[in-house]
C-alpha cells in the first residue's frame, strides 16, 4: 500500500521563536517521518536512535556532530545515521533549522 505524505511550510507564526518543535507526519510499523524545527540558539543534545535514520535538511543551516565528525546541514543535504550512532544537532546562524527524519524500524 502506497502512502503519500506532504510536508508543507507553515507560516512564520507557526515556527517556534524559541525552543524545538517536532511534528510526526507519518508513522506505521515500519517507518516514521518526523519534521523538526530548531530555533536559533537551541540544540538537540547528544543522543542515539535504536533505528537507522535518514535526515534531510529543508530550511536553514546547521551542524550535526558525531563523536568523530561534523556534518554541515544545508537545504537539500541528506545525512544517514546507523543505529546507536551518537549525534547532536544545532542551527547555525539566525534562522530556524528545519529537517525531516525518516526513521526505519
Amino acid at each position: 500500500m502506497a502512502v503519500r505524505c506532504e510536508i508543507t511550510t507553515p507560516s512564520g507564526a507557526q515556527f517556534p521563536e524559541r525552543g524545538i518543535l517536532s511534528e510526526t507526519v507519518h508513522k506505521n510499523d515500519h517507518t516514521a517521518l518526523v519534521v523538526m524545527h530548531l530555533a536559533p540558539g537551541e540544540e538537540l543534545n547528544e543522543h542515539t536512535s535504536k533505528f537507522p535514520v535518514w535526515i534531510q535538511t529543508m530550511d536553514g543551516e546547521g551542524m550535526l556532530k558525531t563523536p568523530t565528525e561534523e556534518h554541515e546541514m544545508r537545504p537539500g543535504s541528506w545525512i544517514f545515521l546507523n543505529p546507536s550512532e551518537e549525534h547532536a544537532v544545532y542551527p547555525v546562524g539566525d534562522r530556524i533549522l528545519r529537517f525531516a527524519l525518516v526513521i526505519m524500524k
